[in-house]
Order: structure tokens, then C-alpha cells, then sequence
């Protein structure tokens, strides 16, 4: 075990260590988060994205991320930041699209935009604040830091907050504590599509169940395929949930490797696309 020294008003006091993880309740709408909880998975859109840290993070502590994935559709990137209202205490469905400005401006959240250059596919980012408030970040553990804010209270405690917005759509919290995992579910599942023809494709849906009522919610039209065993009852967000959930589908108790995003168009040619769709036409603000 490891140890955690709180450096509130000077507090000392040791306790058990406990790794840093995502906040497994408290995440915006599109938020997915695999089994380990410290990878995290935009689904759809180019918002929605808010995450927390499960704990608060010490002074001078590296809060450290790699981006996992990114859509070229979008701009923009991660929002990076720190607030003194603990995870555990918000509403899920009360969290604003985006941190900046939306969450800073209702108080407690300090947080900026990562400038673009540094939101690639494939970079480490860390972040921290120091005893005067000022928050750092640098990129693929390089001695230098960048000045990212300022003028955060730290004789409050502090949780990590991570947008991830825009073009980033999957990143990994990196715990010193932990081994990096090089290859992940969410990608294996979300995004491979190896072997995949359209044929297939088009074969795979199911023409009495796609656009009708969700067979889980009752609220949203049904637009996923489950493979492998082709089940097309449920709609994209209670797919996403299945998979990183029980992993079988509801109907067949079939283990679920891949969910497959259908066209309302399917049926007339066009092929379906892997996760292709988001239902936003215009670009992030």
C-alpha cells in the first residue's frame, strides 16, 4: 500500500493510498467508462463529456491522461481543470454540455482550454496545481510545463475535472501506481471494424426492429445492431451501457462483441457505418 498525505491546512495525516480512477457515478450523458474505470469513452457528439476524479488530488500531484482516440470531425479539445464541489454531490443530469465556460461559471470549477496543439492522438498530458493556485500542464513527460491557470483555492480539497470534448473522444488516466494498458476494450469494441464488409453490414439489421421503441428504455428508436448475434432491439445509449455492462444481449444472453450503429437508411443501399453517425450537423462552438 501506498500513502496519501492531505495537505489541507497542513494536514499530515496518513491514510491508505487509493488510485486515482475516474468518478464512476458522476460524468456527462456521453460519458462511457470500461470496467477498470480509468478509461473514459465520448460516444456521441462533440460535448457531453465531463468526468471527475474518484478522489481529491493533492498539491503538486500529476493528474496524467493519454488521448486514446480522436475524430477529425470535430475542433477543439480537453478541458482541463480543478473543483472544490466533490463528484459525489452533483447530479449527473444537472452537468452543463462543457466545462468552459458552462461548469466554471457555476462556481466551485477552475478549468481551460488545452491549446490545440497538444490534443493529438496518442499524447500524454499532465496537469497539477501548485501552493499558490497556479495550474501546470506538460505533454509526454517532458521537463518543461506550460502555465494553463490561476487563482485556484487550494486549502480546499480538489477533484480533477477532464473534458473531453471535441476531437478527442477517448482518453486514459494514467496512475503511477498501475501498469499502462497498451490495448483496451473500448477500442477493440467501439471502433474495430477489421473484417467488416458491407454486406455484411446490411444483412446483420433487422428491418421489423430498427426504428422502432428500444426495448430497454421505451424512449429512444432503436438504431443498433448487436453482434454476433444480430439482436436490433435497443438504441445506441443502452447498447453502449449492455456492452460495458453485462456484455449479452437481453433477449439471447449472447455475448455481445460488437454493437453496430444502423442507418435509417440501411434498408435502401446505403451502407451502415460503425459508430458513424452523431446526430449534431454543426461544429463545436
Amino acid at each position: 500500500m501506498g500513502s496519501f498525505f492531505s495537505t489541507l491546512l497542513g494536514d499530515v495525516t496518513q491514510v491508505s493510498y487509493v488510485p486515482l480512477v475516474f468518478h464512476p457515478d458522476t460524468k456527462g450523458s456521453q460519458i462511457v467508462l470500461d470496467v477498470s474505470q480509468y478509461i473514459a469513452t465520448r460516444a456521441a457528439t462533440f460535448h457531453d463529456g465531463i468526468v471527475f476524479s474518484n478522489r481529491p488530488i493533492k498539491v503538486n500531484e500529476k493528474v496524467t491522461v493519454e488521448i486514446l482516440k480522436e475524430d477529425d470531425r470535430w475542433i477543439g479539445g480537453l478541458r482541463l481543470g480543478f473543483t472544490s464541489k466533490h463528484p459525489s454531490l452533483m447530479d449527473s443530469s444537472d452537468l452543463p454540455p462543457y466545462a468552459c465556460p458552462n461548469l466554471v461559471k457555476q462556481g466551485k470549477c477552475w478549468a481551460s482550454i488545452l491549446p490545440d496543439e497538444y490534443v493529438g492522438e496518442g499524447t500524454v498530458v499532465s496537469f497539477w496545481v501548485n501552493s499558490k493556485g497556479s495550474v501546470f500542464f506538460s505533454v509526454n513527460y517532458e521537463s518543461g510545463s506550460y502555465l494553463l491557470l490561476e487563482g485556484v483555492p487550494v486549502r480546499k480539497p480538489l477533484w480533477a475535472v477532464i473534458d473531453i470534448y471535441g476531437r478527442t473522444t477517448a482518453i486514459q488516466l494514467l496512475d503511477p501506481s498501475r501498469p499502462k494498458r497498451h490495448m483496451y476494450e473500448s477500442s477493440q469494441k467501439l471502433f474495430d471494424v477489421a473484417g467488416q464488409n458491407e454486406s455484411a453490414c446490411r444483412n446483420c439489421y433487422e428491418e421489423n426492429s430498427i426504428g422502432k421503441e428500444c426495448a430497454v428504455c421505451l424512449c429512444h428508436k432503436a438504431n443498433t445492431v448487436m453482434l454476433p448475434c444480430c439482436h436490433a432491439n435497443f438504441c445506441f445509449c443502452c447498447s453502449t451501457r449492455i456492452l460495458y455492462s453485462s456484455s449479452h444481449c437481453p433477449l439471447c444472453r449472447q455475448k455481445v462483441e460488437k454493437i453496430l450503429r444502423v442507418s435509417a437508411w440501411a434498408g435502401r443501399g446505403i451502407p451502415a457505418n460503425w459508430l458513424g453517425e452523431v446526430k449534431d450537423s454543426s461544429p463545436p462552438p
